[in-house]
Order: C-alpha cells, then sequence, then structure tokens
C-alpha cells in the first residue's frame, strides 16, 4: 500500500481545471476505500495507481448518494470503479476522467435471492466482463444486471449533485440497456428526469459499458 492513500486528509476545496478529456485536478479528495454500504472495486487502483481521487463536490454528491441508498436500497451494496489520479491528466485505459469530474459505477448484479457474487470481487478484471442486451452474465446467465438499483442509485445521485452546486452532465451506459433500466419502477421515474444518456455511442465505446455506469458532473452556472 502506498502511503499517500493511508495517510491522505481531505480538507479545502478542489479545483477542477480544464476538461475531462484534457484536464487536472487540483486538492483532490480521496474516497473512502470502504463505507458501510460500498467499496472501491480494486486495490491495485486505489493504492497504486492512486485513482480514487475527485473533485470535493463530487465527493460530497457520491458520498451523500450512498447515504441515501442505505434507505432506498436496503441490504444493497455498491461498489465503486475507478474515479480520477490525485492530480488528474491521463489514466490508464481510460480517455476521460481527468479533471476530477468523472465516475464509473459499477453494476450492482444480483444471482437468484442474493445481491452480488463473486463479479463484484474480480478488480480491474471486472472491465473485461459481458453482459448481454437482457443485463444477463455472458458466463452464467442467473447472474444478471439489478436494474432498479442503478435507476436508485442514479435517483440519488442526481438529487445530491444538486445539493452541492453541480448537475450531472453526461452519462454512458450501454444504449442497448437502456430499455431494460427505464423499464423498471424506479426506472420510470429516473427517464422523466431527462438526465442526458447518451444514445448513440460508437461500437467501442458501447461495448465497454455494460459492466458499469459512467458519470460526467458538472458546476451548476
Amino acid at each position: 500500500m502506498s502511503l499517500p492513500e493511508i495517510f491522505h486528509v481531505n480538507n479545502g476545496v478542489s479545483e477542477s481545471i480544464g476538461s475531462v478529456r484534457n484536464g487536472k485536478l487540483k486538492n483532490g479528495w480521496l474516497i473512502p476505500y470502504k463505507g458501510i454500504n460500498f467499496h472501491y472495486f480494486s486495490p491495485f487502483s486505489y493504492y497504486i495507481l492512486n485513482n480514487g481521487f475527485m473533485n470535493s463536490s463530487v465527493y460530497a454528491t457520491v458520498t451523500d448518494a450512498y447515504k441515501t441508498c442505505e434507505t432506498t436500497c436496503p441490504g444493497k451494496k455498491f461498489t465503486l470503479m475507478e474515479c480520477t489520479g490525485k492530480h488528474g491528466g491521463r489514466m490508464l485505459i481510460h480517455w476521460t476522467h481527468q479533471n476530477g469530474t468523472s465516475v464509473d459505477f459499477m453494476v450492482p448484479v444480483i444471482r437468484g435471492d442474493e445481491s452480488g457474487n463473486w463479479i463484484d470481487r474480480l478488480g480491474m478484471l471486472h472491465y473485461l466482463i459481458k453482459f448481454n442486451e437482457q443485463g444477463q452474465f455472458s458466463l452464467g446467465h442467473k447472474t444478471v444486471i439489478d436494474f432498479e438499483t442503478i435507476a436508485r442509485h442514479i435517483l440519488a445521485i442526481d438529487d445530491a449533485a444538486q445539493q452541492h452546486g453541480l448537475r450531472i452532465r453526461k452519462i454512458l451506459f450501454n444504449t442497448n440497456l437502456h430499455d431494460e433500466l427505464f423499464s423498471t419502477p424506479s426506472g420510470k421515474i429516473l427517464a422523466e428526469r431527462h438526465l442526458r444518456f447518451i444514445p448513440h455511442l460508437s461500437d467501442l465505446i458501447n461495448m465497454v459499458h455494460d459492466d458499469h455506469y459512467h458519470i460526467d458532473f458538472e458546476f451548476n452556472p
């Protein structure tokens, strides 16, 4: 483990400079590796690549949303994926995530009546797993994406963002899975908010956004 993460203290206000594709982060805040109902997906990404940082307002949004989900999604465990490097800039396997306003969230899954399984513990390998257009895991169709929980989580994120001077700029999620998401009870509420789910993605971008949903935030003018 690297000492910067162990002894890092969040204080002050972050500054996001430039864009998600060409930017940097000053005074980034480090998300806890583990919380009451969430954990970071990879010790290698967190402690070695230093990719658990984000803007302080994004931090407040993400952690408040998880707090809300303790009530709206009781018993559910969430997994946070990559955020931004300590000082922003280019990251391994990402074209964006450069200024502290981008966060990846692992899709929650269910298998029968159980929430989560070994898929949640794959670390960096999680980016390689695949789900079909019905949200079924490619190597075992009994494991499926929990679309209702995704919708409740994004609703909580949207509410929290507005409390912290932010708004959701865009959401990247495999377009073949949009119908499944918006057909759930909470998904119907989510659709009414008209958040910017990108409707058309290149084949490559679409392919790599079935296991997680990527959210970019921006500051309200």
